[in-house]
């Protein structure tokens, strides 16, 4: 037989998912609801049907009433713009280390630097003796 105490935690459980259960088919019900039209004819009015036409009322608008609406929607678009353009363009920025500039002279065993001229001189065409690189390795 299985412990009383297992069972009450099965059914607790098994009422916690019923709940939750309910609860979203409830939302649900009210997402599907929120967007439908409602069922009852609307009132016309001929004002508004004569407004809509979309004949010339006689209103233009000025030139500093246009130069401020052509700021505003190029002001408005450069914002998104720039941040996209600001992200590609950053990912071609090289890294830059530090700022130490400058080369740094290759070494022997010791540390000691190995001038071009004298490595050179002190071997054959193609020979491949290490040296140590950048950072010790």
């Amino acid at each position: 037989m299985a412990p009383q105490g297992s069972m009450k935690s099965s059914r607790r459980r098994q009422l916690h998912s019923l709940v939750l259960l309910v609860a979203c088919l409830l939302a649900a019900s009210f997402i599907v609801t929120a967007f439908v039209t409602p069922q009852g004819a609307a009132p016309r009015s001929s004002a508004v049907g004569m407004l809509a036409g979309g004949e010339y009322t006689g209103f233009v608008p000025d030139m500093q009433r246009r130069q401020l609406m052509n700021f505003v929607v190029v002001a408005s678009a450069a914002v998104p713009v720039s941040v996209l353009l600001g992200g590609y363009l950053y990912y071609f920025y090289p890294v830059v280390d530090g700022g130490s500039g400058g080369a740094t002279p290759c070494g022997d065993v010791n540390g000691n630097p190995v001038l071009l001229d004298d490595w050179v001189k002190a071997h054959k065409d193609n020979d491949r003796e290490l040296v140590q690189g950048l950072k010790g390795d």
